[in-house]
């Protein structure tokens, strides 16, 4: 009688504890990839520095609600809430976390057929369309938050990703692509570029298999699948590197004026395709980070720029911020444990210019794999 009191009261105990925001998988996690090299020259305490001036200098209140600034006072922007939605998750601070995913729903915009617009500022919205890669970031981060605390986060997933699947998985002849966005005035009235123009940083196939396994759709692990087609149509053969924008055939630039170099958006393209070769052992997830950052290493971690043509050659400002050592070290963890370790020790070094919002959020992103505590979620919870 005695056990089944204890056994009861322990189970209530967990029910209140979880009830108040308690995680099933506080930070640090330290865990073991199934594949890959984790760095070990960088330890916890670089992503917990990392996360905390994060939160004190970008994560702001809006009335009841809480954003990331910007640009400036009066700017958030989509993949910003993206960020903070996964840092929270994965952190375990579930009222920031909250507070982010309700100031997400309070900017989806008819407009961008219920995604969010992507740039807001508190009390209103500054462009009503989206951007497509902060919405399936937030997908996935509600997965993961599904996992800290259960609740009904499985079902807000389930929803985000219909919305992303009706507005912007398009077909390109036999392959699935996304479009950068949706907006009714565009000239098309819905979403806008796809085949002659898409942003190769907008596909996370890992996220893609898991919004397969919460949806029973299986055209996310044919996205996921035809990502690589995409990828490799644009990346250099030597270096590997991929322009910010493409057509799904390969053009540098697609069908006009966008950034036709790596820059400041193929800069996340590593980070986001290294996580389906160290939760997946994707083979062709693993071959081109570890020529890239084969390619990288060659540069010198130390010696990395903020922007390069794809054959290798500088297109920079000069600035050595995290927001591109980063994707490499995590794309390092695809190649060797030496050109693992190499990278994560540049990723505590004085050189980083992270005192911007975009360098300084990719840093406590990619210090999570990094450190071994970007855990893979699992549909099934807790």
């Amino acid at each position: 009688m005695g056990e089944q009191i204890y056994l009861l009261t322990f189970l209530m105990a967990l029910v209140f504890f979880t009830g108040c925001g308690q995680a099933s998988r506080p930070f640090p996690q330290n865990a073991d990839y199934p594949f890959g090299y984790k760095p070990g020259t960088i330890t916890n305490k670089a992503a917990l520095d990392a996360y905390s001036k994060w939160k004190e200098l970008y994560l702001v209140k809006c009335k009841d609600n809480y954003r990331v600034v910007c640009e400036g006072p009066d700017e958030t922007r989509v993949e910003a809430v993206g960020f903070g939605m996964i840092l929270t998750a994965y952190f375990g601070d579930k009222k920031e976390f909250d507070g982010l995913y309700n100031f997400y729903k309070s900017k989806r915009t008819e407009n961008a057929n219920m995604m969010m617009a992507w740039n807001v500022s508190c009390e209103g919205i500054n462009d009503p369309g989206s951007a497509t890669d902060g919405d399936i970031d937030v997908a996935f981060s509600l997965i993961a938050a599904y996992n800290q605390w259960g609740g009904n986060y499985l079902d807000e997933a389930k929803q985000v990703i219909q919305v992303i699947k009706n507005s912007v998985v398009v077909k390109c002849d036999s392959l699935l692509a996304l479009a950068p966005g949706y907006s009714k005035a565009s000239p098309k009235g819905s979403a806008w570029g796809g085949c002659d123009l898409t942003d190769i940083q907008y596909y996370t196939p890992a996220f893609f298999r898991l919004f397969a396994q919460a949806s029973g759709d299986e055209d996310w692990n044919k996205l996921a699948d035809d990502t690589y087609t995409i990828l490799n149509a644009a990346a250099h053969p030597e270096t590997g590197l991929v322009p910010d924008w493409q057509s799904v055939s390969g053009i540098p630039g697609g069908n006009s004026d966008r950034v036709p170099y790596f820059w400041y958006d193929a800069c996340r393209v590593p980070w986001r395709i290294a996580l389906d070769y160290i939760w997946n052992g994707n083979e062709q997830a693993g071959a081109w980070c570890a020529k890239v950052s084969r390619w990288a290493y060659g540069i010198g971690p130390a010696n990395i720029k903020d922007g390069y043509n794809l054959d290798g050659t500088d297109n920079n400002d000069g600035y050595h911020n995290s927001a591109f050592v980063g994707g490499f070290a995590v794309a390092a963890m695809c190649n060797s444990q030496e050109i693992a370790d190499v990278f994560g020790a540049e990723m505590t070094s004085s050189r980083l210019g992270d005192d911007h919002w975009f360098p300084m959020s990719l840093r406590s992103l990619y210090l999570l794999p990094i450190t071994g505590n970007f855990w893979q979620p699992s549909i099934a919870g807790k």
